[in-house]
C-alpha cells in the first residue's frame, strides 16, 4: 500500500479513536495506540512500520517534548530539582533491583538479567508528558515533579544503555573505552548545552522577530526544536532531551505569543504526536505463543510495581502520600528508549526473540495501563484531599 495512503488511514483512525476515548473520559493516546493495533500487522495488516512513519514518529517525540517544555515554567521546574533527583534515582534503583531478582528467579544468564534490569528501569518521558497533557496536569506541582524526574530518568537510562552496548561488544577493552568516551561526550553536551543554550536560543529567537517574514518566528521555533533534538541525539542522548530543554528555555517567550504557542501545539498534536502513538500500536505484532510466554506476566508486574514503589519512595518526603503515589504511577510507562535497549540486546546476541517480544509487550502494556491507573489515582487523590480538609 502507498505510504501516503497508510499515513492517511493511520491519522484518520487514530484521531477518531482518540476522540471516542476522550469522550469516554480517558486519554486520547489509548485510542491512538489502538488505531495502530487495528491497522497494523496484529489485525488488518493494512499499515506496517516503515522508514517514513518512523521519521514522522521521531518528529512527534521532538514536537511533544519541545511544546511540553515551552508550556512549563522554568522557575518551577528548577524549584522541583530535589524531588526530581530523589525520584529519578529511586525510580531507577527499585525496578533495576526487581529486574535483577526476576532474572535470577527465571534462570536468565547474567547478560539477560542485566538487559532486563535496564529495560525495566527507563521511564518514557514522551508517554508521561502526553498523559499529563491529556489530564491537564502538566504545569502543576505534580506534573513538574513527574517530568523533572522523567528527564533525569532518561539520562540515567542512556548511560545504562551504554553499559549494555559494552556488554554486547563482549566486554572488550574497546567496549570499555567506547562506553567511557560515550558518557563523557553525553555529559559534556549537557553541560555545554545548559550553559550556552539559555543565551543562544533566546538571541536567535529574538532575531527571528525582527525579520519581515511573518511566519519566521514559527519556522525558527521548529528549527530550534529539531536542531536541539539532533544535537542531543548526536551526543548519545535521546532526541527528547535536547528538545525538552530547548522548549523549557524558550518557554517564556513562546507563551507570551499565544498564537505562536497554539500553532506549535497544532503542529505537534494535530499530526506528528498522533502518529508517534499510533506507531507504537504498529509494533503489536505477535503470535499466541508470545502471549503464552511465562515471562510476560512477571515482567509486566515488576515493571509496574517497581516504578510505583520507586516513584513513591523518592517523592513522599516532598509531597503528600496521594501525590507521591501519582508520581510513581506517572513514572510507570516505558517507551522508545526501552525498545532501543531491546533492539541493541537482540542484535548484540544478548537476548533471544522470545525475551525481546516479552519486553515489547511489556512496553505497550505499560503505555496502555498507565493512563487508566492515573485516572483512578486522581480519584484517590481527591478523596484523600477531602478527608484531610
Amino acid at each position: 500500500m502507498d505510504v501516503i495512503l497508510q499515513l492517511l488511514l493511520l491519522l484518520i483512525c487514530a484521531k477518531l479513536f482518540g476522540e471516542l476515548l476522550e469522550r469516554a473520559g480517558y486519554p486520547a493516546l489509548i485510542g491512538e495506540i489502538a488505531a495502530g493495533v487495528l491497522l497494523g500487522p496484529s489485525l488488518l495488516g493494512w499499515v506496517t512500520t516503515n522508514e517514513t512513519i518512523e521519521v514522522f514518529a521521531d518528529i512527534g517525540i521532538i514536537a511533544l517534548l519541545f511544546v511540553s517544555g515551552a508550556e512549563m515554567n522554568l522557575k518551577s521546574f528548577l524549584e522541583r530539582r530535589n524531588v526530581a533527583v530523589t525520584t529519578a534515582v529511586a525510580g531507577v534503583i527499585v525496578p533495576f533491583a526487581g529486574g535483577i531478582l526476576l532474572g535470577y528467579l527465571l534462570n536468565f544468564s547474567q547478560a539477560e538479567t542485566l538487559f532486563l534490569a535496564i529495560a525495566l528501569s527507563i521511564t518514557s518521558i514522551g508517554v508521561s508528558v502526553r498523559i499529563l497533557v491529556d489530564y491537564k496536569q502538566l504545569n502543576t506541582v505534580l506534573g513538574t515533579a513527574i517530568v523533572s524526574a522523567a528527564v533525569l530518568d532518561d539520562i540515567i537510562g542512556i548511560f545504562l544503555l551504554g553499559i549494555l552496548s559494552a556488554v554486547a561488544m563482549q566486554g572488550t577493552t574497546l567496549a570499555g573505552g567506547s562506553l567511557s568516551a560515550g558518557m563523557l561526550i553525553a555529559i559534556g553536551f549537557l553541560v555545554l548545552f545548559v550553559i550556552i543554550a539559555p543565551r543562544a536560543l533566546p538571541w536567535l529567537f529574538s532575531l527571528a522577530r525582527k525579520t519581515e517574514t511573518h511566519e519566521m518566528v514559527y519556522s525558527v521555533a521548529i528549527i530550534l526544536a529539531l536542531g536541539s533534538g539532533y544535537l542531543s541525539q548526536t551526543a548519545g542522548l535521546h532526541y527528547s532531551i535536547g528538545a525538552f530543554i530547548a522548549g523549557l528555555i524558550l518557554g517564556d517567550q513562546i507563551r507570551k505569543d499565544r498564537m505562536l504557542f497554539d500553532s506549535l501545539m497544532d503542529f505537534g498534536f494535530g499530526f506528528f504526536v498522533t502518529l508517534f502513538f499510533a506507531s507504537v500500536g504498529l509494533l503489536f505484532s505477535f503470535t499466541w505463543e508470545t502471549f503464552l510466554s511465562p515471562y510476560i506476566i512477571p515482567i509486566i508486574v515488576v515493571a509496574i510495581g517497581g516504578k510505583i514503589i520507586g516513584g513513591f519512595i523518592g517523592s513522599f518526603h516532598f509531597l503528600t502520600k496521594a501525590e507521591a503515589l501519582l508520581v510513581g504511577l506517572g513514572m510507570t510507562p516505558r517507551g522508545e528508549i526501552a525498545l532501543v535497549v531491546a533492539k541493541v540486546a537482540l542484535v548484540g546476541g544478548i537476548i533471544n526473540s522470545a525475551l525481546f517480544s516479552a519486553v515489547t509487550v511489556m512496553v505497550i502494556a505499560t503505555i496502555i495501563i498507565t493512563p487508566l491507573l492515573m485516572k483512578q489515582g486522581f480519584v484517590w487523590a481527591k478523596i484523600a484531599e477531602k478527608d484531610t480538609s
